[in-house]
């Protein structure tokens, strides 16, 4: 329920804005999905099977194009805006379990109690120059999130954007705080985001992209450990500074598009003690992401839109005892509410993390202790509609980038989805995944299956 402060507020954007102002703007979205997941644990001996109803809901307000002065032939606006936002499974306000419970720390709330996604003042061509600069708490996207994203939870701080006067490039600065939502972290825990973005269009859009964190989270670094009296233990910092650098391009060109982006990570982190010696702890991964589509037109059935995915994050070396190989950005896109957004319906990879079988604190990644950075390589095909029913027929291969011995085949997955939609505003969906483990997930391997069926609107 809202409190009264909140509720006052939303009496206020609706009531009591200037009559000059020249838009007011009601968004609306929901979306349920009844899912099944059967084996989450790749263990057909503790199969940890959960069905559930999820909820994901949208209300937003906001005042556009509010003027405040003109300087030249330019007129400076403002826009007020207030998302909120709420997700819970129906029927509990309890915690989800092992390891749905993953995404909640991405989220202020996971109750069905609606939490602040958006509250921002953005001012248009700020001090008559053509800046637009946003403060407060918004939704940011970094390039294709491979390094960063809200994931719809919103992030607070400030984003300044502007078009430079070479070639129609255009500049973006951010700086934002957070908190880093990964389970091996302890309290305190603050993190900075801040960086920037510079795009320049060509035949297609080249994008470069950096983003530092500063995070001052007490944490083990995985892949790190000390010899202790002839006992390896994990490194344990105070704080860290991790530098993560992208490049990327995207074309659309007639019946093709395509998208790539490539990262390097750097960075050190300081050690709680003494060890290890010498007292110092570096980051050093990379990772990569190409996909592509084809449209084609086939004779008196419509258009088929073939694709292709490619990914990986690096791992990281076992022997390396004080450096940190695996890519893992705080912040980079994972979630759609409560579902896993990445490679697989049931698998959700993403090159850094996946639903790998293992949710202790032992490994950030979700994979089997001694496993570390993800490779898929995905192809998919959707023939041409049916009276207005889409068919998506997708298939993934999943491998470990390095691993201490035996196989590196993390498993295998075929989704079909069946989709209808009207207009872009009300759709409905049917999905089936059926995911076979590899041996580097589990040994005597076996089968996992989610089903899912969905219906969402928006306006």
């Amino acid at each position: 329920m809202l409190s009264g402060g909140l509720a006052l507020s939303l009496w206020t954007l609706f009531v009591a804005v200037p009559s000059q102002a020249a838009n007011l703007d009601v968004s609306a979205s929901y979306r349920m999905r009844a899912q099944s997941y059967s084996n989450l644990n790749l263990n057909l001996d503790d199969r940890n099977n959960h069905s559930f109803i999820s909820n994901d809901a949208r209300l937003g307000v906001a005042v556009r194009k509010i003027a405040l002065e003109t300087r030249g032939a330019e007129e400076s606006t403002l826009d007020v805006a207030l998302l909120l936002h709420s997700l819970g499974v129906a029927g509990s306000t309890a915690t989800l379990a092992t390891p749905l419970n993953r995404a909640e720390r991405y989220y202020p709330g996971v109750d069905l109690s609606p939490f602040i996604e958006n509250a921002y003042l953005r001012v248009h061509q700020l001090l008559g120059y053509p800046v637009e600069a946003t403060f407060g708490r918004q939704t940011f996207r970094l390039g294709s999130g491979l390094l960063l994203d809200d994931d719809g939870a919103g992030l607070t701080g400030v984003t300044m954007r502007g078009e430079l006067p070479w070639w129609g490039m255009q500049l973006e600065g951010f700086l934002f705080n957070d908190r880093n939502p990964n389970p091996n972290v302890t309290s305190p825990n603050s993190l900075d985001l801040f960086g920037w973005s510079l795009s320049l269009p060509s035949e297609g859009t080249w994008q470069l992209n950096q983003l530092f964190e500063r995070d001052r989270a007490l944490q083990t670094v995985y892949g790190c450990s000390f010899d202790a009296g002839g006992v390896a233990q994990p490194c344990l910092v105070s704080k860290a500074l991790r530098s993560f650098t992208s490049a990327r391009y995207q074309l659309n060109y007639g019946p093709m598009v395509f998208e790539g982006e490539a990262a390097l990570e750097k960075g050190a982190a300081t050690p709680t003690g003494a060890e290890p010696a010498p007292n110092h702890i570096a980051y050093s991964g990379n990772a990569q992401v190409v996909r592509a589509k084809w449209k084609q037109h086939l004779y008196k059935t419509g258009e088929g839109i073939a694709r292709i995915s490619v990914a990986r994050g690096s791992g990281d070396r076992a022997h390396t005892r004080t450096t940190d190989e695996a890519f893992f950005p705080s912040h980079g896109h994972r979630y759609n509410g409560l579902d896993r957004s990445g490679f697989g319906e049931f698998f959700g990879a993403t090159p850094y993390d996946a639903f790998g079988g293992n949710y202790s604190t032992s490994t950030a990644s979700g994979l089997r202790s001694g496993s570390s950075g993800i490779v898929v390589v995905g192809a998919g095909y959707t023939p041409p509609a049916y009276r207005g029913v889409v068919l998506d027929v997708d298939y993934f291969l999943f491998q470990a980038d390095r691993i201490q011995q035996g196989s590196r085949t993390l498993g295998m997955e075929w989704d079909l989805r069946l989709r209808y939609n009207v207009l872009d505003r009300f759709s409905l969906s049917a999905t089936a995944a059926w995911f076979t483990a590899g041996t580097a997930s589990n040994p005597t391997r076996g089968s996992s299956k989610k089903y899912a069926l969905e219906a969402s609107g928006r306006f």
